[in-house]
């Protein structure tokens, strides 16, 4: 049975119009009355009386009704079925922000594939998107530094991480044990990129300490901020993790400590698979063991 003669069917059942039926459906009134005509021809029956004002069903009309619902009912929950059974024969998409090996999560999701054979996908992105890539499902998860969207997400925590100064070893300040913002008031900033939650983040701390800082250079990859300040050509503020081992290079940490969160995010509106509760489950675990 085509379908489409069902859906007609039950838009004319529902409107108990063919002008307003045909417009629900995007057809012309004559292509739909044709369409009509056809499913009744080939029923054997007339299944709408059309003697009066308004359509309405016929006895046999009622019976089509009650089995033309359900097999659209069946129709839905098969194309359901068969799109969450591929999406599990996909595996799962997680997303990451870019220091996913600072933090320990490559290991993790490494761990977790191994151990389970399923399938896993990961996509590395700024916060910023990874918080709309997992809105509009692109993602099943999604490690997040400082969430925005914390209504809409279910946050499990992973992480934690400390701001700190990064100076070139050869810097007056170098020798601190631990420095207030208000040191650096006068210093040339190197961030990371304009509107990116690392760089909101320096400027509001920075604002909350009195100063605007004078930023003179910002850039995503990490390595060429470090090689600006080993360089002397500014300072910047990191997170701890972020930063390498380097004789040329010092990291103050910041009094009072700023603290930022990394958690895993999945949304609250949409159910798991089988293989995302897996990895929920992993997680878990793993977590608990560090």
């Amino acid at each position: 049975m085509d379908l489409q003669y069902l859906d007609n069917f039950l838009a004319l059942a529902h409107y108990r119009s063919f002008s307003a039926a045909a417009d629900a459906c995007y057809i012309s009134q004559s292509s739909f009355s044709k369409r009509i005509m056809r499913l009744e021809n080939n029923l054997g029956v007339t299944l709408f009386e059309r003697s009066t004002r308004q359509v309405s069903l016929t006895e046999y009309g009622q019976i089509y009704l009650k089995y033309a619902q359900q097999i659209k009912t069946l129709s839905r929950q098969a194309t359901d079925e068969i799109n969450r059974r591929h999406a599990e024969d996909e595996g799962i998409v997680i997303g990451g922000i870019p220091s996913i090996s600072e933090y320990g999560i490559l290991d993790l999701i490494s761990g977790f594939i191994k151990t389970t054979h399923i399938h896993c996908q990961v996509k590395s992105a700024p916060s910023e998107d990874l918080e709309p890539m997992l809105l509009n499902q692109t993602l099943d998860f999604a490690f997040i530094k400082e969430v925005h969207h914390t209504n809409l997400f279910y946050q499990l925590p992973y992480a934690e991480d400390h701001l700190v100064a990064v100076l070139p070893a050869n810097h007056p300040l170098a020798n601190l044990s631990e420095i207030k913002l208000q040191q650096l008031a006068n210093e040339d900033f190197i961030f990371q990129p304009v509107n990116s939650r690392p760089y909101e983040l320096c400027m509001m701390i920075c604002k909350q300490n009195g100063f605007t800082p004078n930023v003179i250079y910002a850039d995503r990859i990490i390595e060429n901020i470090l090689n600006f300040v080993k360089k002397g050509l500014g300072v910047s503020l990191l997170m701890e993790k972020l930063v390498p081992k380097d004789s040329e290079l010092i990291c103050l940490p910041i009094h009072p400590a700023v603290v930022a969160d990394i958690n895993l995010c999945y949304l609250k509106k949409e159910p798991l698979s089988q293989y995302g509760y897996a990895f929920l489950n992993y997680f878990s675990h793993q977590n608990n063991a560090r």
